[in-house]
């Protein structure tokens, strides 16, 4: 087990709640009521924590990589992932399209195929997730003979050329859909992702020496985050890049960034936190779960509303992590619980030689 996995698979699950529950109260807490500047403070920390999403494909890869650098994927490497992370994506997809039978069946049952196969809810990462499943098994053999550093050059090129093309064009006038692929759809394809996924399988196929390579520029990545935070508010706020989400072309370096200043933190840490480890264990359920709770808490809020402020931002994010961890408890405790939410991942164990040397 690696220690820094489990920090970046902790953190990135935080940022993602967090950054919900910012998006949620603030509109909720109208900018009036909560401060023009507690708003733009939020809306800015928000746009900041948009690494989360995308730290998971990174993540996902680097622990494929890792775990099979040194032997060959087994025959059940797909079944097994479309057991324990396609058939929660299926439940949740269905779960939360719900509401919308309230339009009526076909609204219901629209939403329903929308969900499941074009990821139009929060769990659309899931399916990006496995694109890159199948593409790590059919092409790692040849991603272990191609030149590392030509392989990462150009999927940078690609994710950016890709991030770009969307970020700073609109859509054809004439297409009627393309306000829904400008606004959403253009997230799912891999080429939006695919830098993450080169960096990750590369990190993992080549720890040790990805760990002398962070330890060697560890202050680069130290001021690293803050400079890259600072690019992307000014583009943000100036107008120049507008999007706000985890696709923007400049997110690509801010990401990358934040993981490698994580790894480098974490690597320093003689012990884990337990309350990193914890919410690591149970990170794809909340993952899966948070926006259910914090839509929960936020239908009876809008039914007496009193004005709180930012601090309806921390309830929010504190009753929708506590309240996806117990539903994740409660559920495993069935035997198939797994189908519905997600395994609960096993407690980290420290090994017993020191992996990194320095």
């Amino acid at each position: 087990m690696i220690k820094e996995i489990f920090v970046l698979r902790s953190i990135g699950c935080l940022s993602i709640v967090l950054l919900h529950s910012i998006y949620i109260g603030i509109q909720t807490e109208t900018i009036r009521e909560m401060g023009e500047l507690s708003a733009i403070f939020f809306d800015s920390i928000q746009m900041i924590l948009y690494y989360g999403t995308p730290m998971f494909i990174f993540i996902s890869e680097f622990l494929i990589a890792y775990s099979y650098r040194n032997r060959e994927l087994p025959n059940y490497f797909l079944k097994k992932r479309l057991r324990f992370i396609l058939v929660p994506f299926f439940v949740m997809g269905v779960f939360y399209a719900l509401p919308f039978f309230s339009g009526g069946m076909q609204e219901g049952f629209n939403k329903i195929l929308m969900n499941i196969f074009i990821g139009d809810y929060h769990g659309y990462f899931i399916l990006i997730i496995f694109q890159f499943y199948l593409f790590h098994f059919l092409f790692h053999s040849k991603l272990k003979k191609w030149p590392p550093k030509i392989v990462l050059l150009v999927s940078f090129l690609i994710n950016a050329a890709y991030l770009m093309f969307f970020n700073f064009t609109s859509p054809p006038e004439a297409w009627t859909i393309g306000p829904y692929i400008w606004e959403r759809f253009y997230w799912l394809p891999m080429f939006g992702w695919v830098f993450y996924f080169t960096v990750g399988y590369y990190a993992g196929t080549n720890f040790e020496s990805f760990s002398k390579f962070i330890y060697k520029y560890r202050y680069l990545f130290i001021i690293g985050p803050i400079l890259t935070s600072i690019l992307m508010l000014t583009l943000y706020h100036s107008g120049s890049l507008a999007v706000h989400s985890s696709k923007r072309t400049d997110i690509l370096i801010h990401t990358i960034m934040c993981i490698f200043f994580l790894f480098y933190m974490t690597s320093r840490m003689k012990e884990l936190p337990f309350f990193l480890e914890y919410v690591s264990r149970f990170s794809f359920g909340i993952y899966l779960l948070h926006y259910f709770y914090i839509f929960l808490f936020d239908f009876f809020y809008q039914l007496q509303p009193f004005t709180i402020g930012f601090l309806y931002i921390i309830v929010l994010f504190v009753f929708s992590l506590s309240a996806s961890i117990a539903t994740i408890i409660i559920v495993n405790k069935w035997k198939y619980g797994f189908l519905l939410i997600g395994q609960i991942g096993a407690p980290y164990s420290p090994p017993k030689k020191q992996a990194l040397k320095r």
